[in-house]
């Protein structure tokens, strides 16, 4: 039994006579009776009723039609399989991100890269950039990609553009109504900020005080700004967004603030999916502030 002969039963089946379907797929009308007959002495039953020029499937016929049809359905797509492997695509790809990038950005190139690559499987899993060289070095993922400081940023961390860190508060805040804000003001109050895990110990990475809130992700730091329950340090595409709708405002200042870059970490043999998925978040970046 031939592939080959299973779409040609098919074939007929669908246009109900050797000719028309010999016309729809370019195949000579007596190929495809041959096929035919070569596929039901090979199951040793019939599949068709022949009635002068009338075409009909039999009991039998009827019954093995779907499991034919998915029969060509699993052939196909260990064919295309196949090609992409030879084209370098992974048949599946684990990542890590923080969520220092918008949400839309990620739920967009999943999109983009699923309908592109819709065989590989993919898996996202959010984490603190602190748990990625972990990740990467128990090969639970294949790749990860967060937002450092600088003086943090692991050896392996491939840097692939600073991103411009924004000082804000919720327009009703006091600090808000300060035309210059010092890092006396700002010990003043709440700042929320990152807490991670490290040796089993939780570290919140409070900038002047130790009056602060630490939330485990970049989203929830700023949706508690907005809400006006502190200040908060955040990167410019989380906030470009609320800033616009003014639910945030940039507080005024004179600080140095520390240097943040956007990076990744990989494993081995990566493919072309990763390498699409890098390309995107390259891009991504090249545009925003």
């Amino acid at each position: 039994m031939r592939i080959e002969q299973i779409q040609a039963f098919i074939d007929v089946t669908e246009q109900r006579s050797f000719a028309a379907a010999a016309r729809l797929t370019g195949v000579k009308r007596s190929t495809l009776s041959a096929m035919i007959g070569a596929l039901e002495d090979h199951l040793g039953v019939a599949l068709f009723e022949r009635t002068g020029n009338s075409l009909s499937l039999t009991a039998t016929g009827e019954s093995i039609l779907p499991d034919c049809q998915r029969l060509l359905t699993s052939a196909a797509r260990i064919n295309r399989y196949c090609q992409q492997h030879n084209k370098g695509v992974e048949s599946q790809l684990c990542i890590a991100r923080d969520d220092a990038l918008p949400e839309a950005f990620w739920q967009n190139v999943m999109h983009e890269i699923k309908t592109r690559f819709p065989l590989t499987a993919i898996s996202v899993y959010l984490a603190p950039p602190q748990a990625h060289h972990g990740l990467i070095l128990r090969q639970t993922v294949d790749i990860a990609f967060g937002l450092y400081t600088a003086e943090r940023a692991l050896d392996q961390a491939i840097a692939l553009a600073p991103i411009g860190m924004r000082l804000i508060a919720a327009p009703h805040h006091p600090l808000s109504r300060l035309p210059l804000v010092r890092q006396a003001d700002l010990a003043q109050y709440t700042q929320v900020c990152l807490s991670h895990l490290e040796e089993d110990r939780l570290v919140s990475e409070a900038l002047f005080s130790a009056n602060f809130l630490g939330l485990t992700m970049f989203e929830l730091i700023r949706d508690a700004a907005i809400q006006g329950t502190g200040w908060a340090l955040l990167p410019a595409p989380l906030v470009s967004e609320a800033l616009a709708e003014r639910s945030l405002c940039r507080l005024p200042h004179e600080l140095a603030l520390e240097s943040y870059h956007y990076r990744y970490l990989e494993g081995d043999n990566l493919g072309l999916v990763a390498s699409v998925l890098l390309d995107k978040v390259s891009h991504y970046l090249a545009t925003k502030d």
